[in-house]
């Protein structure tokens, strides 16, 4: 991009510098954050009181694609020929793949979908295996979403269990004694093999609910988090021999409380929750793996991996796990952290886990672990920024600095952030972005970065990060509709996908625009679908980016009184603008992918082979 010379590219780089400023931008400091340490704890009591306290009373709502060859399970090379050419997921950074619901290695496709795992060989368009998952956990579970991950001949499955509260807590025509406690969070990781038809070849079952994952390699890190909500008793029980007298129900299931005056003595104080307290283990990451013809195996995790920061930061205990298909489902090695979190994001090398917090002020708390190599993550410093955070592409790291989009109050900006011993410290920041609007997309090329706010017009700003004590914003452009995902071309160009709509706000359709790299910026093309809106704006997994052809296939959902056919939109977009390549005509589809000279899209119900310079029906594949 044009923009991407600005300040870097020429010899007299503060002169381009100052060419690009604007007012928007505020000298380096720390002003708006808080210092966050971490200190270790010296004995497991320590947690237990820390996160018992912490508690809230009420509930809240592969790597690199394997050129030249495959690994086995053991992890050696197999003299296989090299996989066609395929895409891979659409992922935040090249060296920290992401789980989704379809992977491909080139050679074999796997899709998750109605508690199945669906294995598709492309070469030969057909469906070669289906493993049911509901047999690899079997118990009272209600099943969510799943994800996976392909790692050699060995695909790891994530889902997310919920473990029912107990049926027999409320007795029947009687008030109940206590309120049940919540549902426990399960994270459950199946491990296949791919050889021949599929089948688990181990399980492991974590407590704590799934945050997300990022692999580099063949080493997979996992984020789950424990946050016990325990209700003490509502009441004493009535049927105790210290209840007033002609004031004890019948022990008859059904019957209702006896006619008799009732005693209007107030009912002793319920008992705290200290008199019922929960476990350490209902915090700590335990983690039990179970195999065919082999002992069940429980690992803990030692309490001197566990880190808390010095100001309190809710109940909850976010944890780093390992796991590496190739070796099979062992120790997890995980590492905690007090507090919550909900965006998680990698590089490969280093991991971010970040959770807005209200303690007074709303602010957004983060966390780095050392991820590099295959051993323990490392926990090496945390911070806070004020503010909201949008997702994890409002997060990006450089040159060994941290870059974070926040909203504060009703405006946005970014800020910048670098380690100091084990603390994460703003050097830098540019705000007064959207002044009374939402931010909704983010995007960081290298040096520059791009940000979408929204409310009745699409404001594009334009920042120069290159200078984290001294961040620019180089320029805006103002558009009707708004883009909800950015997506950088070979080309320098920028891809928005986002919405149509009236002068109120309210989305008519599918907005698809390209922007040059000018500063500020310009937009060069743009393509609408009224009726239809892009699965890309909350999930960029399903947006699909074909580099060598400028094909870009968006599977839409439908909206409005006379909606159009579903399916998917494809485009073709490249340095001469945007052209209608086809469509893809497929019942909810959500996923697309690229393999030899197929365009593959995924949906619940089947996979749909199409040509992929024609987008010609070659095979459907129905699921059972």
């Amino acid at each position: 991009m044009r923009a991407l010379a600005c300040g870097s590219a020429l010899t007299a780089a503060t002169l381009a510098l100052a060419a690009c400023g604007s007012p928007h931008s505020r000298s380096h400091g720390s002003a708006g954050t808080s210092p966050l340490k971490l200190v270790a704890y010296d004995s497991c009591d320590a947690i237990l009181r820390d996160v018992q306290q912490a508690t809230l009373p009420e509930p809240e709502p592969l790597g690199p694609e394997l050129r030249g060859g495959v690994h086995a399970p053991d992890g050696t090379a197999k003299d296989i020929a090299p996989a066609p050419g395929h895409s891979r997921t659409n992922v935040h950074e090249p060296d920290a793949d992401e789980p989704d619901t379809v992977k491909t290695d080139g050679r074999r496709i796997v899709a998750l979908t109605r508690g199945a795992l669906e294995v598709i060989d492309p070469a030969t368009r057909t469906l070669t295996g289906r493993l049911s998952l509901s047999a690899t956990a079997p118990g009272p579970f209600a099943t969510g979403d799943g994800q996976v991950l392909l790692s050699g001949d060995r695909a790891l499955v994530i889902t997310s269990r919920v473990l029912l509260p107990p049926p027999s807590v409320v007795r029947p025509g009687a008030p109940p004694r206590t309120m049940p406690s919540m549902p426990r969070a399960r994270t459950i990781l199946t491990l296949v093999d791919l050889t021949g038809a599929p089948k688990a070849i181990g399980t492991m079952t974590v407590n704590g609910s799934y945050v997300d994952a990022r692999q580099t390699g063949s080493t997979i890190r996992l984020v789950v988090r424990a946050a016990p909500r325990v209700y003490g008793p509502l009441e004493k029980p009535r049927d105790t021999p210290t209840d007033p007298p002609g004031n004890v129900p019948t022990d008859t299931p059904g019957d209702m409380p006896t006619s008799k005056p009732r005693d209007t003595t107030p009912p002793p104080p319920p008992p705290s929750p200290s008199q019922q307290p929960p476990r350490l283990d209902d915090w700590l990451p335990t983690a039990t793996v179970t195999a065919p013809g082999t002992p069940t195996r429980q690992y803990k995790e030692p309490c001197d991996q566990v880190r808390r920061p010095s100001a309190p930061t809710g109940g909850g205990l976010l944890s780093v796990l390992t796991v590496a298909p190739a070796k099979g489902l062992a120790d997890p090695q995980a590492v905690s952290v007090v507090g919550d979190g909900q965006t998680v994001y990698g590089t490969g090398r280093t991991l971010y886990i970040a959770g807005s917090t209200l303690s007074g002020t709303i602010q957004t708390r983060i966390h780095r672990f050392d991820v590099g190599g295959a051993g323990r993550p490392r926990w090496v410093a945390s911070g806070t920024v004020p503010g909201t955070l949008l997702d994890q592409y409002a997060l990006s790291e450089y040159q060994g600095a941290l870059r974070v989009a926040t909203t504060v109050g009703n405006v946005s900006g970014v800020r910048i952030l670098t380690r100091k011993d084990d603390r994460l410290v703003q050097i830098g920041r540019v705000d007064g972005l959207g002044r009374d609007e939402r931010l909704y997309a983010v995007r960081y090329l290298g040096r520059i970065a791009y940000a979408v706010t929204f409310r009745e017009v699409d404001p594009l700003y334009e920042l120069d990060l290159g200078d984290p004590a001294h961040p620019r914003e180089l320029g805006q452009i103002k558009i009707n509709g708004f883009s909800s995902y950015l997506h950088p071309t070979p080309d320098g160009h920028l891809i928005g996908v986002g919405q149509t709509v009236t002068q109120r706000g309210i989305p008519t359709g599918m907005l698809v625009s390209e922007f040059d790299g000018s500063a500020p910026p310009r937009r060069i093309a743009s393509h609408t679908d009224e009726g239809r809106v892009s699965y890309t704006g909350t999930d960029p997994h399903a947006f699909l980016y074909w580099p060598a052809t400028g094909l870009t296939v968006i599977p839409t959902q439908q909206i409005g009184t006379h909606p159009p056919q579903d399916g998917a939109v494809a485009l073709t977009i490249d340095a001469n603008g945007i052209r209608t390549a086809g469509f893809i005509p497929q019942e909810q589809v959500t996923r697309a992918a690229v393999v030899g000279d197929t365009l593959w899209t995924f949906s619940d119900t089947g996979a749909l082979a199409s040509g992929l310079t024609d987008l010609r029906k070659r095979a459907w594949l129905r699921y059972e």
